[in-house]
């Protein structure tokens, strides 16, 4: 069965994009709605077949119910490769980039993916094994960013940091037990941001490549925020000290 995008921003933005679709499937007898208009309008202008079929096929095909009465059917997610997102960046004084350190759950990889992209960033970096992959989950937590912003996959995290930094880039780890917080540290131009996942946090050898490690401040008693969270606080962090322009 082909993975899917579901959901109404995320299969017009993916349609906005260019994304490599095979179909989509509309839930017949769905209310009129101007977003279903334009993917309608964008699948004729494409070529892609839409076929309107039974909202139980929906239901069974998705993978959070939160359809919204489309699905759009995709290719295997195409992923960058770390050196031209890195090429990318070449004589920009300030470049964002995100890695996510063994993030296991999808639905955070999107969510960050997302915020990456609202801000601007480069690109987002995650390592191949033991770790989520971009999956219509993914997609739908991304709200369709994963159609414009390069995601790498690497069989080796702490050898990507390591290009990054030789390519002028500024190691930063996220550790809530960090001694400087973030509004005291250097993080403007070019950066790298790494999360790592909820609970194990960062790896022994990509906390060994950071420069610095930061934490966020907390005076609630829920001690920490999830890692699609931080990344989002550290990310506008960044955009904050490099200018919003």
């Amino acid at each position: 069965m082909s993975a899917v995008i579901e959901g109404r921003n995320a299969v017009t933005e993916a349609l906005r994009s260019g994304a490599r679709l095979t179909r989509v499937l509309v839930a017949r007898g769905v209310k009129p709605h101007p977003a279903l208009e334009e993917i309608r309008a964008r699948c004729a202008e494409a070529g892609i077949p839409l076929a309107e079929v039974p909202r139980a096929e929906l239901d069974r095909r998705s993978e959070r119910g939160a359809h919204q009465g489309v699905l759009a059917e995709v290719a295997p997610f195409e992923y960058a490769e770390l050196a031209d997102i890195v090429a990318a960046t070449s004589g920009r004084p300030a470049a964002l980039v995100v890695c996510l350190d063994h993030v296991t759950d999808p639905g955070n990889l999107g969510a960050a993916i997302r915020s990456v992209e609202v801000v601007g960033g480069a690109g987002v970096v995650i390592p191949r094994d033991r770790a989520a992959a971009v999956t219509p989950v993914t997609h739908k937590a991304s709200a369709g960013a994963t159609a414009h912003l390069p995601i790498a996959q690497v069989t080796n995290l702490p050898r990507a940091l390591d290009e990054l930094k030789a390519a002028g880039f500024w190691v930063v780890g996220a550790d809530a037990s960090a001694r400087a917080m973030l509004w005291e540290a250097p993080i403007e131009g070019r950066i790298a941001i790494v999360a790592g996942a909820e609970g194990s946090g960062l790896s022994r050898l990509v906390r060994e490549r950071c420069d610095l490690l930061v934490g966020l401040p907390v005076r609630g008693r829920v001690d920490s925020l999830n890692v699609a969270q931080a990344v989002t606080v550290l990310a506008y962090e960044w955009l904050r000290r490099s200018g919003t322009s």
